[in-house]
């Protein structure tokens, strides 16, 4: 009975004019169960001393905000997408990408303190209150009832991880969470200098999804909600100067890029590792390489990848053998491909079957497939390189590319164990004739080396490192 009385009065304040709102208790209840749901999603970057680090900076900035008394919480979660965000009840969230792209200990307060704006403002709760209607009326009666499964993460406050909030809310975020930086001690000037990174990289990003023919993986939509030439959210942002206590930026800069030496770079659930335009898989012990400017991306098995402008597609999988198979009755018999220009060959020491496989699957649909399989009897594995053209009929535009990677694929040898590292950011100090373009041509990075390289250390879009400045690469 008490259920359905709280039930009842819930929908007849939905059905009102007055202004929804939740307790303190049921907001923190609320952001309890949604923190389960994004680091089981996510999962949480295990770095004990780089977590306290973030933690400190957090609860300083936390401390000096208009909810001082509310338990804050900050995870870095183990994800290479720039993005930062929180949720209701004081849960805090930074990537390992976004972390990429700060140069100091102020950014990072300039990151946190607009996060913990969000919260103080309730500006999630204020967005549903707009909305209203059925999402914010289950997360009503899953805090009432104490049934979490009426609501689902996504539904209630997973559209602004990904897409951030209105412009109102963002530039009052940056208001307050400026404020709240320069009480304890930040300058402001590092929020601006922040937005200034966050769209320089949003920048490259829509530039390469322009040539990549994809769309643009963005941070929040920050060039919209902050466009160029606006003086709103810079006055705004200054004005909380007067607050600012001494502070040593110096030292605190040396110190934060210390803390992220040896940080994890790239996909956490990336299959093997690519150097460049090699890749490696150590746990196979195989690599091969592909053509210059193509990109690796994730696939529901195996590994992908595609040409610059995504015309083109290479497939690597694997499969069990089976007793009395050989290459060419795999491919006939298990992938079912009808073979033209088939014969036997060996790869990299393998026996192997290649050939082009008419009307096959593909990503683009049916198509004709220049494939290879090859055998490792020691393994009891075969290996599968399939290479297919968005617009190919009978003949195959890439096939070229195609069989110069298949004639690539290798056994590893002990140098290449040794080379096939997951990259990490290293923190190294530049010397008199250390220029961008020379660690660019030396990075594993595959794709936009400069231009990424660049925009992680604040130097986009034509920056030099000044000597002795402490700088990220990848290594």
């Amino acid at each position: 009975m008490k259920k359905f009385v709280w039930f009842f009065s819930v929908c007849l304040l939905l059905g009102s004019s007055q202004v929804f709102a939740l307790s303190e208790k049921e907001e923190i209840k609320l952001g309890q169960a949604e923190h389960r749901k994004i680091t089981a999603r996510y999962g949480v970057y295990r770095d004990k001393s780089l977590q306290e680090y973030i933690t400190m900076v957090g609860q300083r900035v936390a401390s000096e905000s208009s909810r001082p008394e509310l338990e804050f919480h900050f995870t870095i979660l183990n994800d290479d997408i720039i993005n930062a965000f929180a949720l209701p009840g004081g849960y805090v969230y930074i990537t390992r990408g976004m972390l990429t792209h700060m140069n100091s200990e102020s950014e990072l307060a300039a990151v946190l303190g607009h996060e913990v704006a969000h919260i103080t403002e309730k500006h999630a709760i204020k967005r549903q209150n707009r909305q209203k209607g059925l999402n914010i009326l289950n997360t009503v009666l899953a805090i009432g009832t104490g049934q979490p499964g009426l609501y689902e993460l996504g539904n209630i406050f997973g559209g602004v991880l990904i897409t951030g909030y209105s412009r109102e809310f963002e530039l009052e975020a940056d208001e307050v969470g400026a404020q709240y930086m320069a009480k304890a001690g930040y300058s402001p000037e590092a929020m601006l200098k922040t937005i200034e990174i966050l769209k320089a990289k949003d920048r490259i990003e829509i530039k390469q999804a322009r040539i990549e023919k994809r769309k643009p993986n963005v941070y929040h939509g920050f060039l919209s909600s902050h466009p160029d030439h606006d003086t709103r959210y810079e006055k705004a942002i200054r004005a909380s100067e007067k607050l600012l206590r001494d502070y040593d930026e110096f030292i605190k800069t040396d110190e934060f890029l210390e803390k992220l030496n040896g940080l994890s770079w790239g996909n956490a659930r990336k299959v093997g590792v690519v150097r460049k335009n090699k890749f490696y898989h150590p746990k196979l012990g195989i690599k091969l390489s592909f053509p210059k400017g193509w990109r690796m991306e994730q696939a529901r098995r195996g590994v992908q990848i595609v040409s610059a402008i995504a015309d083109a597609s290479f497939f690597i999988s694997t499969d069990r053998l089976y007793k009395g198979a050989t290459p060419q009755k795999f491919a006939t018999e298990k992938l079912a491909f009808n073979v033209r220009e088939g014969r036997e060959i060996s790869i990299g020491g393998l026996p192997a079957y290649i050939g082009i496989a008419d009307r096959a699957d593909s990503p683009f649909g049916p198509r004709p497939v220049r494939f290879a399989v090859l055998f490792d009897p020691r393994k009891h594995l075969a290996f599968i390189l399939q290479g297919a053209g968005k617009h190919d009929l009978r003949n195959i535009a890439n096939d070229k590319d195609f069989i110069t990677t298949i004639f690539s694929f290798d056994r590893m040898n002990r140098d290449d164990f040794k080379i096939a590292k997951a990259p990490r950011v290293q923190i190294v100090r530049a010397e008199e004739d250390t220029t961008m373009e020379a660690l660019a041509a030396q990075s594993p990075i595959t794709n936009y080396a400069l231009d990424k390289l660049r925009v992680i250390n604040g130097l986009y879009p034509d920056g030099q490192p000044e000597p002795g400045q402490l700088i990220k690469v990848i290594d």
